[in-house]
């Protein structure tokens, strides 16, 4: 494989990145909207249902980012073979970022979850 093709894989891996944070931000943002405009009018079942699909939407894009790093970390492994690497693809490679971004990404999950409970159960004052 060429030094073009392997930079070209990686831009792609990196711009479908892009794409899963960007519905990672969309599902985020649908289910704090719903839990914040209709959790206390939900019912328990309701709740579940809406936070399942959450769950399942939002982890497989975590998921799918972590997955894109690790083959981001490949593309630039591969490269450094055929030739040098910029100090931006080093970063790439010696990076860890998927375990962060995969991190914080399930943390966006569980602060999510946590909201919709809080709005579930407010304490009467």
């Amino acid at each position: 494989m060429s030094e073009y093709e392997l930079l070209d894989l990686l831009a792609g891996s990196i711009d479908s990145m892009y794409d899963g944070v960007a519905l990672y931000l969309t599902i985020i943002s649908g289910y704090l909207l719903v839990a914040y405009l209709a959790g206390t009018q939900l019912t328990r079942v309701q709740v579940i249902i809406v936070s399942v699909l959450f769950v399942v939407g939002a982890g497989l894009q975590c998921w799918g980012i972590f997955l894109y790093q690790l083959a981001n970390e490949e593309y630039v492994a591969a490269k450094a073979i055929i030739s040098p690497l910029t100090e931006y693809q080093k970063v790439i490679a010696t990076s860890g970022g998927g375990i962060i971004i995969g991190s914080v990404m399930a943390f966006g999950i569980f602060a999510s979850l946590y909201f919709m409970w809080s709005v579930r159960h407010t304490k009467e004052e």
